[in-house]
């Protein structure tokens, strides 16, 4: 026996519970209070970890940002909330690092840095936080397909285009006359 009566166990229970909901209640806010200026930096600090090569950053945060709000509607955009979540990783792993020439802390890491947000936030456990894990794990790669399916995106990365048919055959291997349908 733990000297701990049921009623004291039921009142640190209440604290915890109602810590925890604070806790839930500032990321709220902070979620609520992300202004379109923050999102749009932290979006474009994104893209531009992702793809850094400025000319498709401004087309590929708009897209982003469109994408993310669409695929889960709702009171509170996507966009706002992944924003959110990358700035107070980021905060809490460089605390001072709303202080910069962004409002947003995400924004304002190196590139090595930002690195380690995401490596913090894929490290998560499942059962607390799968779908944070599944969102953040996702958003380089819907970042990357956006940013290099724009036409800068595609000269960025030098494609050149669709391949419009084959050369004509050539004949078959070991001077065959016919495909072997028996195979």
């Amino acid at each position: 026996m733990t000297g701990v009566s049921r009623r004291e166990l039921l009142r640190r229970a209440s604290a915890l519970a109602a810590g925890f909901l604070l806790i839930r209640l500032q990321w709220l806010e902070r979620a609520l209070g992300a202004g379109p200026g923050v999102v749009q930096q932290t979006m474009n600090a994104l893209v531009e970890f992702v793809v850094p090569e400025a000319k498709v950053e401004a087309a590929a945060t708009r897209r982003l940002i469109r994408t993310l709000d669409r695929f889960l509607p709702g009171p509170q955009p996507l966009s706002a909330t992944a924003a959110t979540i990358l700035n107070e990783t980021a905060e809490r792993m460089k605390p001072g690092a709303k202080r910069g020439k962004s409002a947003s802390a995400f924004a304002n890491l190196s590139r090595a840095e930002k690195a380690k947000v995401f490596e913090a936030l894929e490290a998560l456990p499942v059962e607390v936080a799968g779908s944070i894990r599944f969102l953040v794990g996702n958003l380089p790669d819907l970042t990357a397909f956006l940013a290099y399916s724009t036409p800068a995106g595609r000269r960025l990365a030098h494609y050149a285009g669709v391949a419009h048919g084959r050369k004509e055959l050539k004949g078959y291997w070991q001077g065959r006359k016919a495909a072997d349908g028996g195979a």
